[in-house]
Formats: C-alpha cells, sequence, structure tokens
C-alpha cells in the first residue's frame, strides 16, 4: 500500500500516512474551507489501510488550531481506527501532541478521548 502524503497549507494540515511504520501523522492547522472534502481521502486510505491487518497504529496529532467542522472530521477517523481497535487485537493509539501552554487544544484532546473509546498519549510540545 502506497504513503498518503499532503502538503500542509496555510488553512490545512500536512498529512503523511506511512504504512510500514504504522504512524499517522497529521500536523499543522485545519481550518479548509470544505473539511469533508479535505478528510474524505483520508478516510478512504485509513479503511483501506485497516483491511491490511496492520499490527500497530499510531495517530499522531499536532495542530495548533483546528475549527469545529475539523474536529467532526477528525473523530470520525478516530472511530474508524476504534472500530478496529475493538474488533482486532492489534495495538491502537492517539498521540495526541499540543503546543506548550495551549490549553485549548490539550482539552480538545481530552474531549475526543473521552469519546473515541482507544488508548490516547498526551505530550506538551515545549519549544526552545
Amino acid at each position: 500500500m502506497d504513503a498518503l502524503i499532503i502538503e500542509g497549507k496555510m488553512k490545512s494540515p500536512a498529512i503523511d500516512f506511512n504504512p510500514s511504520t504504522g504512524t499517522l501523522k497529521i500536523l499543522g492547522r485545519s481550518i479548509p474551507e470544505n473539511p469533508v472534502k479535505f478528510y474524505q481521502p483520508i478516510e478512504n486510505w485509513i479503511v483501506s489501510y485497516i483491511t491490511t491487518n496492520p499490527q500497530q497504529i499510531t495517530l499522531y496529532i499536532h495542530l495548533d488550531y483546528m475549527n469545529t467542522h475539523s474536529t467532526e472530521c477528525l473523530l470520525i477517523l478516530m472511530k474508524k481506527l476504534e472500530a478496529y481497535f475493538k474488533s482486532s487485537n492489534k495495538v491502537v493509539k492517539v498521540s495526541w501532541n499540543f503546543d506548550e501552554d495551549d490549553e485549548d487544544m490539550e482539552a480538545l484532546g481530552e474531549d475526543l478521548a473521552s469519546i473515541a473509546e482507544i488508548p490516547f498519549e498526551y505530550k506538551e510540545i515545549i519549544e526552545d
């Protein structure tokens, strides 16, 4: 299966999904004009990837901001991973990263963790 790479822009995050490592990265800012259109190919890729029965999936997220509609789209991705996690004996987790003192993004991660029943790790990114 090919990797999914989407270059980040001012309003949309960078996507780097590497099937050989099982790491799915979403980085940057997510306020695209049409979040459903942006996230649909990502959802399709995840659905296809899950059919390969990977041993481990890590959804690595580090966003400085995302709008409400993007949050809904991200939750859909997490729910796909949750279904795989519950139906298999595989390692699936979310690595939620937020900038130093960004209480809004930290809280958003906690909210998503309470909805998506998969393991969450939190990491505050401190810049030098």
